[in-house]
């Protein structure tokens, strides 16, 4: 009987895409995945799987305690079944300052972001593993075959945003070579994949052109082209160019959809956080954008109760809000997060102050959301 596997992925698309390299991992090694029933932390079927990997985030406070529940919860899992292997992967994985064998015991193993390979070596190493596993590396990425698939093209992040600890978590931005990532997207091209998504913590600062990416990845289409869908996230303001737009505007396979983050509508607050723009600079780029493609999707985040946010500041967030008219706004209240400048600053916002301001702007964006 086949040996099984189960992965719980949390946060954002890079780690979506991190499971789907593990599972490559697994599957190539005689693994089957079982499919839970349920959503969320309350999904179940899991129980069942001789290997357990927790894919972690630590974007958010919010997101890091589910996961760290979820890990906790397996304890007794482990009881039941001692054979259970389980395995702590992603950013949590490699966050400085933490002890995570102490404070998980029962986990057997810790694998940091973007490291299939680890996964390998230890499932070499275990006598549950009846078969030899193929040598995959990163640009051997065919992880599945999915119509939709993600191609990472970049690790890591150079921004160093105040409130951020992906630098610290993921490490210094490093762009795959172009060449790499062609091979993997022909690849799923060949599998059957249609709409492809093109990841990195900041896609438009990609080492070799975005838009150069976006026409190669075109030429590697079969006709006709319309039947294909390419997608990037996410994006950084500041490196929101003029080419990338227009590029953007002109394919007719790449999707107009732009998620620009915004996190906050006060230049003050935006140079607090080291975002490098001000909203001056950011409504040009929503001007570009509607000038080529009047009818593109525009998306966004936003961020209340950065430290020293004041009401003023917050109502500037809420009338950018009005103004742009987003079509959808992921919306969060700051979280502190260690290693970071912005938890070493004065005037850090009371949660109760914070959780107003979130429920103020959920009903704001709501109204404009309606209106589109």
């Amino acid at each position: 009987m086949p040996k099984t596997y189960f992965i719980k992925t949390y946060g954002c698309q890079m780690n979506a895409a991190d499971s789907a390299k593990l599972e490559g991992v697994l599957e190539s090694a005689g693994y089957q995945k079982i499919r839970g029933s349920g959503s969320g932390d309350q999904e179940s079927g899991y129980q069942d799987a001789d290997i357990i990997l927790v894919n972690t985030c630590v974007v958010r406070q919010n997101a890091e305690d589910r996961a760290a529940w979820f890990i906790q919860s397996l304890k007794g899992q482990k009881k039941v079944n001692p054979n259970l292997k389980i395995g702590l992967c992603g950013c949590l994985a490699p966050e400085p300052e933490r002890n995570l064998k102490e404070q998980f015991p029962h986990v057997d193993f810790f694998i940091p972001p973007n490291s299939p390979e680890k996964l390998e070596e230890i499932l070499k190493h275990d006598s549950h593993t009846s078969s030899p596993i193929p040598q995959t590396g990163m640009g051997d990425g065919v992880w599945g075959k999915r119509k939709a698939s993600f191609v990472s093209i970049m690790h890591g992040c150079d921004n160093f945003c105040s409130y951020c600890v992906v630098p610290y978590v993921r490490g210094r931005e490093f762009s795959r070579p172009m060449a790499e990532v062609l091979a993997e997207v022909k690849g799923l091209i060949e599998q059957g994949a249609t709409d492809i998504t093109l990841l990195g913590q900041n896609v438009n600062s990609y080492k070799y052109g975005l838009a150069n990416m976006l026409r190669e990845v075109g030429k590697l289409f079969l006709l006709p082209v319309t039947r294909y869908s390419l997608r990037f996230m996410t994006s950084h303001p500041k490196d929101m160019t003029d080419e990338i737009i227009e590029t953007v505007a002109e394919l007719p396979y790449v999707v107009k959809d732009f998620h620009l983050p915004v996190q906050s509508g006060d230049d003050e607050i935006l140079r607090r956080m080291n975002r490098g723009y001000t909203i001056e600079y950011y409504l040009d780029r929503v001007k570009k954008i509607r000038s080529l493609r009047p009818q593109a999707r525009i998306s966004t985040d936003m961020m209340v109760g950065f430290p020293g946010e004041t009401d003023e500041q917050f109502e500037n967030s809420l009338k950018l809000i009005n103004e742009v008219g987003f079509t959808m706004v992921n919306m969060f209240a700051y979280s502190t997060r260690p290693q970071t400048a912005a938890a070493k600053m004065p005037d850090q916002a009371p949660e109760e102050i914070k959780q107003a301001r979130l429920q103020k702007l959920i009903a704001v964006v709501r109204e404009v959301v309606r209106m589109i």
